[in-house]
């Protein structure tokens, strides 16, 4: 499996856009939280997190590319699945993009949701902390989440029901905001929230 400074790479080369760099950094950051809660390899869901969005910026954000055209980058960088990214990485990676007509994989592992959710929460949480007065991460709080995830006006273009989808993993939707919220707040300064 490749390791984090390999992927690193891979985002310096092919990911252009500083908030989406910073998106796939706070995710992964969620997913290694998730690996260490559920027992699960902490490697892996972290570069599932770190690598999901890869090709975003290199389909010009067209949503019908996404997820696709990741099977291009990774040939032309000589990755191979099941070697450099395991399969099931590889699968929550493309299963993220599910209802688009150019993907098969759908989620259906405890990776896949996770992917899903802590990808989708990690955007509603930088929401969360741009209105707070000081615009940083260590002011927002659980209860306060709580509430404005029922604020349907609130961070409208967040796919809530992406977030829910923790709960079909076994985790209540307060713990994965208390794991999602401590783990950003651990890479605060990365983050520069």
């Amino acid at each position: 499996m490749i390791d984090r400074d390999c992927a690193l790479k891979l985002l310096d080369k092919y990911v252009s856009t500083p908030w989406l760099k910073l998106h796939m950094i706070e995710s992964e950051a969620i997913m290694v939280s998730l690996a260490k809660y559920f027992g699960e390899n902490e490697q892996e869901w972290g570069l599932a997190g770190l690598l999901h969005d890869l090709d975003f910026d290199y389909v010009h954000k067209d949503p019908l590319r996404h997820g696709v055209e990741i099977d291009n980058i990774f040939k032309v960088e000589g990755i191979e699945i099941g070697r450099d990214i395991p399969e099931s990485g590889y699968h929550a990676i493309k299963a993220h993009c599910e209802g688009s007509p150019n993907i098969s994989q759908k989620r259906e592992s405890k990776l896949d949701y996770a992917l899903s959710s802590a990808e989708t929460i990690s955007g509603f949480l930088v929401a969360c902390a741009l209105v707070q007065p000081d615009k940083r991460i260590k002011s927002v709080n659980v209860d306060s989440v709580m509430k404005k995830f029922k604020k349907k006006d609130f961070a409208k273009g967040v796919n809530r029901q992406l977030i829910y989808d923790i709960e079909k993993i076994g985790m209540s939707l307060d713990e994965f905001v208390k794991i999602s919220l401590d783990a950003l707040c651990s890479i605060s300064e990365d983050i520069g929230l």
